[in-house]
């Protein structure tokens, strides 16, 4: 994947992107559109269904479950197989980003007061805890057990995450800062991609494979977010801290090519460009994996949203 300018016209190339982000504006309305079925008539006995309609249209920015459709569809399958899937991964990450709120008392969330500032934490709590229900109800409704075994492992790995990341208030190495960014962001984004490959009957393998590509896609989303807010700012990156990665830990081989660099003899200490010399890295694994799991037919397709996204952040 490339987030570079080509060669090519740039006024045919911005012609391409245009027609893409329209395809991508309308998997967000399918998107935003199944959701609001569902919530209808899941959550209407808790008489709340107006309320977390309005809170969820200001969560997520529905780069997970477009995710999953753009796979899935360059795998074979039609969105019909895959809308459920796709809300279901959006309702955990919106649960997610609840709690994270209530976690780290942020007090706004996209310009709006965050949930539990707006009704109290409570109601926050209950809110996140349904939306997590309903999108959990929906993954499992696929009868494939790989797909129960890949939202099992998701569950996992987002609770690591955020139980790792707040032992951390003021300092965390970059070991356990990869390790936090691919369980947090990595997980949802890799459930997406793997669940789309499940779903088009890929092998073992190729489900693994997939995994990790959506798992990297997550990661380098997390990277691109923190150097744009300066994160680092307020809580210190150690980059002499570079522990070996736990075979345990989801794509341990990759994050460990990403530590492979001696910062500490480069004499940096900023951690912004630590974290883009990271990013470049793991983009050329991910343009490796892309080309070898996407059919050249859809491949510009697949990095073209890959491509949508990152610039979203940047």
């Amino acid at each position: 994947m490339k987030i570079c300018k080509t060669e090519s016209n740039p006024n045919e190339e911005t012609i391409l992107l245009s027609r893409q982000h329209i395809k991508f504006a309308d998997k967000v309305e399918l998107i935003n559109n199944r959701m609001h079925e569902i919530l209808s008539e899941e959550s209407i006995r808790l008489n709340q269904v107006d309320l977390v309609d309005d809170q969820i249209s200001t969560m997520g920015k529905r780069y997970r479950p477009t995710l999953l459709l753009v796979t899935g569809e360059s795998i074979g399958l039609d969105l019909t197989e895959l809308i459920n899937a796709a809300v279901g991964i959006e309702l955990v990450h919106d649960s997610s980003l609840i709690f994270d709120d209530i976690i780290d008392e942020e007090y706004t969330r996209r310009e709006k007061l965050s949930l539990h500032r707006s009704y109290g934490t409570g109601l926050a709590i209950g809110i996140g805890l349904t939306l997590s229900a309903i999108g959990i109800k929906l993954l499992l409704s696929y009868e494939k057990k790989e797909i129960k075994e890949l939202v099992s492992q998701m569950l996992v790995d987002l609770s690591e995450g955020s139980t790792l990341e707040n032992k951390h208030d003021t300092e965390m190495g970059m070991d356990d800062y990869l390790i936090v960014s691919t369980l947090k962001s990595g997980s949802l984004f890799g459930t997406a991609t793997s669940i789309a490959a499940a779903l088009a009957n890929k092998s073992p393998y190729e489900i693994n494979r997939f995994l990790d590509l959506g798992r990297l896609i997550g990661l380098c989303y997390q990277l691109m977010d923190d150097i744009v807010d300066k994160r680092f700012d307020k809580k210190r990156l150690n980059y002499q801290s570079k522990l070996k990665i736990s075979n345990n830990i989801p794509i341990h081989s990759e994050l460990s090519y990403l530590l492979e660099s001696n910062y500490s003899n480069s004499g940096s200490s900023d951690s912004s460009l630590i974290l883009r010399h990271m990013l470049r890295r793991a983009l050329k694994r991910i343009s490796e994996l892309e080309n070898e799991l996407i059919s050249e037919k859809h491949l510009h397709t697949f990095q073209s949203f890959t491509e949508y996204v990152f610039k979203k952040v940047i």
